[in-house]
């Protein structure tokens, strides 16, 4: 170890040579470093329960998902800090999800409201399209199907239906979307 705070002297620690009985002796600056780790470690082990961290094959990512963990941990020990509540980790990370979504969630209206308006996907005449945004670099965008999503399917499709503004697999969800309620 390199250190310029520290001498290359050895110190006692507090631990023995189980098979001789001597003090063990390590350099100074790890005697240092092992003290002051401990708040680290313990960060460490509560930040792994509610990690955030996805596998991935690109390094970046996961630290990135890494530094979001360490900032919302300090964020809670200074949320602690300044209430005085006694909540847990996981509680405050729900609490803070749940804000998040509902300041920033973009509602999606696909329909209207009014019911003239829900009804005529039953009335008018429908045609199938390819989807395109103009958001997206993508050479084929995709759409969730919301009828495969009623059903608690996740399915990506490359169609839709411009009238209703919604994503639509064309076999068997767009007839279904626009003859059964």
């Amino acid at each position: 170890m390199l250190s310029t705070s520290h001498s290359a002297e050895y110190k006692d620690c507090q631990k023995k040579n189980y098979q001789t009985g001597e003090n063990i002796q390590k350099p100074s600056c790890v005697i240092d470093y092992s003290k002051s780790m401990g708040t680290v470690g313990k960060s460490d082990a509560i930040i792994s329960t509610v990690s955030c961290t996805r596998k991935t094959l690109k390094w970046y990512k996961k630290f990135f998902f890494h530094l979001l963990d360490i900032s919302i941990w300090n964020a809670y020990c200074l949320y602690k800090f300044n209430t005085k509540q006694n909540i847990s980790m996981s509680e405050y990370h729900l609490a803070l999800i749940t804000e998040l979504l509902r300041k920033y969630s973009e509602s999606r209206e696909y329909n209207s409201g009014t019911p003239s308006a829900y009804l005529s996907r039953f009335k008018e005449r429908h045609f199938p399209a390819l989807y395109s945004n103009d958001k997206t670099k993508r050479e084929n965008p995709l759409r969730r199907c919301i009828v495969c999503s009623k059903d608690n399917k996740r399915r990506s499709t490359r169609y839709c239906c411009k009238q209703c503004n919604v994503g639509l697999c064309v076999v068997p969800c767009f007839e279904m979307y626009h003859t059964k309620q």
